[in-house]
């Protein structure tokens, strides 16, 4: 086979921020990047790897020192009222209480394509990689809207909610009037 040159069929380009293995010559797959560029691999991998055993090694013994909430055996003669959802599905069942259209359907689709619509939204170079950076004002707004929220329906849901999903004030459901 009849030598190539490489430099007319790939030419070096300072703009290019990515190589072809094997087709780019040098010591280094990528071309052009800076040189405290830290790969994903092995670098990042072991970092998360190290993270997911930390918080699983944590998770394990949280759930062999603390016990578990749990209630009698379900009673189908007997239901529970009002019966509640699982505390992360509190918010959406607060919402459905209000309107099942609007709470079940309308409310989480809106926040579902909101939230998929920021990376348009906000396209701004500054700021990416930096925890509430001033410059993604408007992802982050958006993000904490959400969470505020969700986080007031779910407490609403879990303590201000009585028999037949009645407005209840906690401090009173226990006194028995």
């Amino acid at each position: 086979m009849k030598d190539v040159d490489t430099t007319q069929v790939y030419p070096r380009d300072p703009r290019k921020t990515y190589g072809l293995m094997e087709l780019v010559k040098g010591t280094r797959p990528t071309v052009g990047l800076d040189e405290d560029t830290v790969y994903a691999w092995p670098h990042l991998l072991v970092r998360e790897l190290v993270i997911f055993l930390v918080v699983a090694a944590c998770l394990l013994g949280a759930a062999f020192l603390i016990d578990a909430p749990l209630e009698e055996i379900a009673n189908p003669n007997s239901p529970p009222n009002p019966a509640k959802a699982p505390w992360y599905f509190l918010g959406l069942q607060e919402l459905v209480s209000y309107s099942a259209f609007v709470g079940g359907v309308l409310v989480p689709t809106v926040i579902v394509l909101g939230l998929m619509l920021v990376p348009y939204i906000d396209r701004k170079r500054v700021g990416i990689g930096v925890w509430f950076a001033r410059e993604r004002w408007l992802a982050n707004g958006l993000f904490l809207t959400f969470l505020v929220v969700m986080v007031i329906l779910i407490i609403i849901g879990m303590y201000f909610r009585g028999p037949n999903w009645g407005f209840v004030l906690p401090w009173e459901a226990t006194t028995g009037h």
